[in-house]
């Protein structure tokens, strides 16, 4: 095998079948297709995924390893099963860098694990998560892989996605604390997302539960459930971000923001959560669902949370106050005229509704790097209007 023919896939299987006596057998050949880094399961344990350390483990002697480990952006790097950043160790993915994830693969911060993807600073180099599937009909499949998964960190140490695409899993980003501990309280740690694009999940973009997550200039399009789901406890502060739905596989009954306080845990028990210190601002909320914004709370507790500068397609009510403090900067149900939805440019156009109605904040640059308020005003989602 020529594995610095680019064209050839990541990984090739074939199957071999033996009849002996009667009794037919397949056994599976796997060979690599490309140069590059490959990861390969080598542990299994009851309940969870196989998986590989690709930062810290254990040597021979049962001693926990703690490091840090950088990935440049040299070859791509190819996952098979679930690549998992332990406890007190560290992965920084550098701008650039293509990660390749096999069927059913994933990526897996576990508890007290930390991971930085990407730079601030790298607009035009951004780190992608995609199948390994490379013909073109793959292009747009979703569903090819499974997620990056994180759980809580460790203290301060938040986890980061600068300049990222993630596309064609089945869930693009699952945060959550560690659900076989049920009891835990909210993530410590962050969960901070810029210019990142996440599209085309077949359940959702991002799941989280009792986390904290900020997020600017964030795109989430087209997922075959929740664009962004967010239950049980948490802060979230979402800045600028455009949640554009227009799934066409099949029928979508749920709509592409969804929030509540309450999930139902391990032990198949309800739990309530506080959510706190929530801001969502300068968003667009749109997609081809009649309802695609949806919060649902259990009234034991009050969610601290508002809505400010948004355009949303709902038919839920937005008239209280504490969530909706301003009710003039509320849009509902107005056109927010993207460029292209059959083509997903969910940049939008000179007679949106969505523009020169935002607020100024602390977020000074666009998706593509263009000046919020280059003419004086500010647009709502993640792209500024550009003529």
């Amino acid at each position: 095998m020529d594995q610095s023919n680019t064209a050839n896939p990541f990984v090739i299987e074939d199957h071999i079948l033996f009849n002996t006596n009667g009794t037919q057998q397949s056994v599976l050949l796997v060979v690599w297709g490309q140069n590059a880094h490959f990861f390969r399961p080598q542990i299994t344990f009851q309940g969870l995924p196989p998986f590989s350390y690709v930062a810290g483990g254990f040597d021979e002697n049962g001693v926990q390893i703690c490091e840090d480990v950088i990935w440049p952006n040299d070859l791509p790097y190819v996952i098979y099963g679930y690549a998992v950043v332990d406890s007190c160790s560290s992965l920084t993915i550098e701008p650039g860098v293509q990660v390749y994830l096999h069927g059913g693969g994933g990526l897996w911060v576990y508890r007290y694990g930390r991971i930085a993807v990407g730079d601030q600073f790298s607009v035009d180099q951004p780190v992608v998560f995609q199948g390994d599937r490379l013909q073109p009909f793959y292009d747009e499949v979703p569903g090819q892989w499974d997620r990056i998964w994180i759980n809580e960190g460790p203290g301060s140490y938040n986890n980061t996605f600068d300049n990222v695409v993630i596309k064609n899993a089945l869930v693009g980003i699952q945060c959550e604390t560690w659900p076989f501990l049920p009891s835990e309280p909210t993530s410590s740690t962050k969960l901070q997302l810029h210019n990142v694009r996440i599209r085309n999940c077949s359940a959702a973009g991002i799941l989280s539960r009792n986390y904290r997550i900020d997020a600017t200039n964030l795109l989430v399009g087209d997922c075959g459930q929740y664009g962004v789901a967010l239950t049980g406890g948490g802060e979230y502060n979402f800045d600028h971000f455009t949640l554009a739905n227009f799934w066409s596989f099949e029928i979508r009954q749920t709509p592409t923001f969804y929030m509540t306080n309450g999930f139902v845990d391990i032990n198949n028990a309800l739990q309530i959560r506080d959510i706190g210190n929530t801001n969502f601002t300068n968003g667009i909320i749109h997609g081809s669902n009649a309802n695609e914004f949806l919060y649902e709370f259990n009234d034991t507790t009050t969610p601290v949370m508002t809505f400010d500068h948004m355009l949303l397609k709902t038919d839920q009510g937005t008239s209280s106050s504490n969530f909706f403090p301003d009710q003039s900067s509320i849009l509902r149900n107005l056109n927010p005229a993207f460029v292209d939805v059959i083509n997903r440019d969910f940049h939008i156009t000179s007679n949106s509704a969505a523009r020169n109605v935002g607020t100024n904040s602390t977020t000074v640059f666009d998706l593509d790097g263009v000046n919020y308020g280059s003419d004086g005003f500010t647009d709502l989602g993640c792209y500024e209007y550009v003529p």
